[in-house]
């Protein structure tokens, strides 16, 4: 199966039997205490000043996604653009004082060692991982003090030298199921990322030392998807028809169908369907997300046949639609009474 996800890999952009890296664009949220950095300004000899920024814009990710477990072991910031509002800096007394603004500050983010890494039991990562840098913006303002009078501060342009500093702490990525659209499944992506910037402004005609502090914490949303072969992409894969559902191409007593919707190829397919165990009846399948439904049913005599009751089922469901995980292959107590098994396609899942 394998072999086969990384030919089909090949064919389209972004797709999966098992765990791939997809690209999200994601929103910063407007949450309070969130996606403001406070903005701290230290001139030598003048003393400190502080206000906040509001930021909004998109974050573009990659991620390493397992659509079975719903989490990934990677994220990789490919760029961001994010802008923030303008602050006011000001200090002094009647010895010394200074006010500066900020017009039209801008940010971006990537990771300088990519693929950042994920824990993914629970999401979270080491946000020094990851770069942010204010790329953008003017900082003007005066100065004065009463030994030097008034003094010449030249704009400083964030454009012409960058900021740049890494997020500090811990960040978590989290991903949920979301909606399903054709033959895509679709998750909804979190990215929490705490931020550092500490940085002294160089400048050969800046008649003072001074410092700009930009910390806060980074919030965005937003959604992924991979896509999935459909039948005859499958087929054409396997060397069967696009239109060979019903034949028995790849093993000789389950049809092309099932075996697709369970996730076989020409390479697995086995020949009976059940392993029979004291544990009970096992169903085998060929990779760990259901790429189409079916329902396994028994019967007592080859004549009335019904869905397997979830009360009889020792794990997993015995009806599965098309992107339901398969990590833990579905398994029927066979205890009770004798019966026959099969598995039947349903087309509504």
């Amino acid at each position: 199966m394998r072999s086969f996800l990384i030919v089909f890999l090949g064919a389209i952009p972004v797709t999966s039997f098992g765990q791939v890296a997809n690209q999200a664009v994601l929103t910063l949220v407007d949450e309070t205490g969130l996606n403001e950095v406070d903005i701290d300004l230290t001139v030598s000899g003048f003393g400190s000043s502080n206000d906040t920024s509001d930021l909004s814009g998109t974050i573009e990710v990659q991620l390493n996604l397992s659509p079975a477990t719903g989490n990934t072991d990677e994220m990789t910031i490919l760029s961001a653009d994010v802008t923030g509002t303008d602050v006011t800096l000001e200090s002094g007394n009647f010895l010394a004082s200074y006010s500066f603004e900020s017009k039209d500050l801008g940010f971006t983010a990537f990771t300088p060692v990519a693929p950042g890494i994920v824990d993914p039991s629970n999401g979270e990562f080491d946000a020094s991982q990851h770069a942010l840098t204010v790329n953008r913006g003017i900082l003007k303002g005066e100065a004065r003090s009463i030994l030097t009078g008034s003094l010449d501060i030249p704009d400083f342009n964030f454009a012409e030298v960058n900021f740049v500093g890494s997020g500090d702490g811990t960040g978590s990525v989290s991903i949920t199921p979301g909606r399903i659209e054709g033959r895509k499944l679709y998750f909804n992506v979190t990215l929490v990322y705490p931020t550092l910037i500490d940085q002294p402004i160089e400048s050969e005609d800046l008649p003072v030392d001074a410092s700009v502090k930009i910390e806060g914490t980074l919030k965005a949303t937003g959604e992924t998807f991979i896509e999935f072969p459909d039948y005859p992409d499958w087929a054409s894969d396997a060397g069967v028809g696009a239109a060979s559902q019903n034949e028995f191409g790849l093993s000789p007593s389950t049809p092309n169908i099932i075996l697709f919707s369970l996730g076989f190829d020409e390479t697995n397919s086995p020949e009976q369907l059940f392993d029979f165990t004291s544990a009970g009846a096992t169903l085998k399948i060929g990779q760990d997300v259901a790429l189409g439904g079916v329902e396994i049913q028994w019967s007592e005599d080859l004549i009335t046949w019904s869905r397997v009751p979830q009360v009889s089922m020792v794990r997993g469901s015995s009806l599965i639609s098309f992107g339901d995980p398969l990590t833990e292959a579905p398994t029927i107590n066979m205890d009770i009474t004798r019966k026959y098994l099969r598995v039947v396609n349903n087309p509504g899942g």
